[in-house]
């Protein structure tokens, strides 16, 4: 008798704790769920709440979409600040993403001398993420464009040099062989 009440007890005790995190579980998704839908219905601007790095890039993303890159801009740089690795680095590659875009937008234009200095800060930029993480294969490519569009100068002032005192002179010092070819 004495065990049968004493494991109706720790059953009890189950039951409240699981109660207890069905209800934090709850919350949570309720509150991930209405932030979800504050982003979606774009109610998130109006928002003056202190907001999580999360809720801040979507507010950027939502600017950018909107055509308001300055605001944009300054949100993914707080996003960069406050956020963990992850989504600084997507913070910092839209915003890079937002330079170069605005440098091909105005290279078109009148205004092409205000492209320049755009286009050098999306190459910067992608630049800090690429030495953060190589593995970026968009930041490449879009490292890539920025190139093109905006090529770095040449050092043709050091084709000009003589090679340095002390320097190996690789192809008088090889021998030179064949792989068989033709």
């Amino acid at each position: 008798m004495a065990l049968k009440v004493n494991l109706h007890k720790w059953l009890r005790g189950i039951f409240v704790v699981l109660l207890g995190l069905i209800a934090f579980d709850g919350y949570s998704w309720w509150t991930t769920a209405r932030l979800n839908s504050t982003i979606a219905d774009g109610s998130i601007i109006g928002n003056t709440t202190t907001l999580p790095a999360r809720g801040k890039f979507a507010q950027a993303y939502y600017y950018a979409q909107k055509g308001d890159r300055e605001r944009s801009m300054a949100l993914y740089k707080q996003v960069e600040r406050l956020a963990d690795v992850e989504m600084a680095r997507a913070a910092q590659y839209n915003r890079a993403n937002g330079y170069l875009f605005k440098a091909m937008e105005l290279s078109g234009t009148d205004n092409q001398n205000l492209a320049l200095p755009l286009a050098e800060l999306a190459k910067d930029t992608y630049r800090s993420l690429l030495r953060a993480d190589r593995a970026n294969w968009d930041a490449k490519y879009n490292l890539e464009r920025a190139l093109r569009l905006v090529p770095d100068p040449d050092d043709s002032d050091d084709a000009d040099l003589p090679p340095p005192q002390q320097s190996e002179r690789a192809p008088t010092t090889m021998r030179g062989f064949t792989l068989g070819l033709p």
